[in-house]
């Protein structure tokens, strides 16, 4: 599924809708007070962890909902992964209970009151876009005809879904090499995460109240939008020491070393929020547009780091479509990002390009390869780190 014109611009409507929340105008909040502290140039400190308080000491940080979410997708993800197991069999029926939160009994993390929480995966996939959510209520229907198969592919033979296994690795795949649990995890956290935190809640700042408290809480809606943001990118408040074993937390940890990722974010969500508690505007969107270009890059550089180890299984099917599988999820997952859908970074037309040099699994070559990676690199500068990543 593919995002048409009529989809980016509601996309980009979505991105600028005001968010009612009962904020009382005369109600001024506290001044804000931080703890441990990193020096700022703009005349204020900048916490070292994601940690910002009123003047009553009062933590002003929000980010329940989107713990929830992430929450969710774990489980979610780890249903699906049972799959690998042979004789494991997948319910779509299920999977969408799960997706959309409707009459699911949640197992893992009772006390975030997952059981009867509003808070769902489905309708916050790609701002609401019915033919988003069907292409992943599709991959669910995948998922379920495969592991009801109970067919086990130790040949590794292109053709015949089911578990492909080559003795230490196991998988389920289509006959076409597709790893629906890496498309589902990789896309969600694209189409839900990445979507949510660059084009939702950092695309409406502008028109948020930051003057007043919401109320019957201790912080301004803009201040929450802020935080909303900051939580679909990891749910601990001393990121990178936690919060680096899952989702973008995870992956943006993966790329330090070359990237430097897990610094830049999480600097710029804190110096962004220490902004906004002293109504520093202009240094604000200068951290969003670091936080929505760094996106793009750790997306795009995880992809590649995926290709790169496919050119090393390249003779190894079922682990070469495992790795396809997790790039072709993060690829076109690119487009659910802001830049994307802006313009302003990869277009959909070069991300449907890189697609179509890694969509055949079965006749995949290393030239097809080093394509998807050269033009994934050159547009969204990462030439010169494309073979280290």
């Amino acid at each position: 599924m593919r995002f048409n014109k009529n989809t980016v611009k509601n996309l980009m409507i979505a991105s600028t809708v005001v968010f009612a929340i009962g904020c009382s105008k005369d109600e001024d909040p506290p001044a804000p007070k931080v703890t441990t502290t990193t020096p700022s140039t703009s005349g204020y400190s900048v916490p070292a962890t994601y940690a910002f308080e009123d003047g009553t000491g009062a933590s002003t940080v929000d980010f329940s909902g989107q713990q929830q979410r992430l929450e969710m997708a774990d489980e979610m993800i780890a249903y699906i992964k049972s799959g690998n197991t042979l004789g494991t069999f997948i319910d779509a029926t299920t999977l969408k209970n799960m997706y959309a939160n409707n009459g699911y009994t949640w197992i893992d993390a009772p006390s975030l009151g997952l059981t009867g929480s509003t808070k769902q995966l489905k309708d916050k996939t790609a701002a609401g876009d019915i033919g988003i959510q069907t292409m992943f209520e599709n991959y669910m229907d995948s998922v379920d005809l495969l592991s009801n198969l109970n067919y086990s592919n130790s040949a590794e033979t292109y053709g015949q879904g089911g578990v492909w296994t080559n003795g230490t690795k196991s998988y389920l795949q289509s006959g076409a090499g597709y790893e629906y649990k890496e498309l589902l995890e990789k896309g969600l956290m694209c189409a839900v995460f990445m979507n949510q935190m660059t084009v939702n809640y950092l695309g409406t700042l502008n028109d948020d109240d930051n003057t007043a408290l919401v109320s019957g809480k201790n912080y301004t809606e803009m201040q929450h939008h802020w935080d909303e943001a900051y939580g679909y990118f990891t749910s601990e408040v001393d990121y990178p020491t936690n919060g680096t074993n899952r989702f973008w937390g995870k992956y943006t940890n993966s790329r330090e070393s070359v990237l430097g990722s897990a610094t830049i974010l999480g600097n710029a969500f804190r110096k962004g929020r220490a902004a906004i508690d002293n109504k520093d505007y202009a240094t604000r969107d200068a951290q969003i547009i670091i936080i929505r270009n760094e996106m793009e890059r750790v997306c795009a550089g995880t992809a590649i780091s995926y290709l790169n180890k496919v050119k090393a299984s390249i003779n190894n099917p079922c682990v070469r479509n495992h790795e396809l599988s997790e790039a072709k999820g993060l690829i076109d997952g690119l487009r659910y990002g802001y830049n994307a859908i802006s313009s302003t970074g990869m277009t959909t037309a070069e991300i449907d390009t890189v697609l179509s040099y890694i969509n055949d699994f079965e006749n995949i070559t290393i030239s097809d390869i080093n394509n998807a990676i050269d033009l994934i690199a050159s547009k969204t500068g990462l030439t010169s780190v494309k073979a280290s990543l």
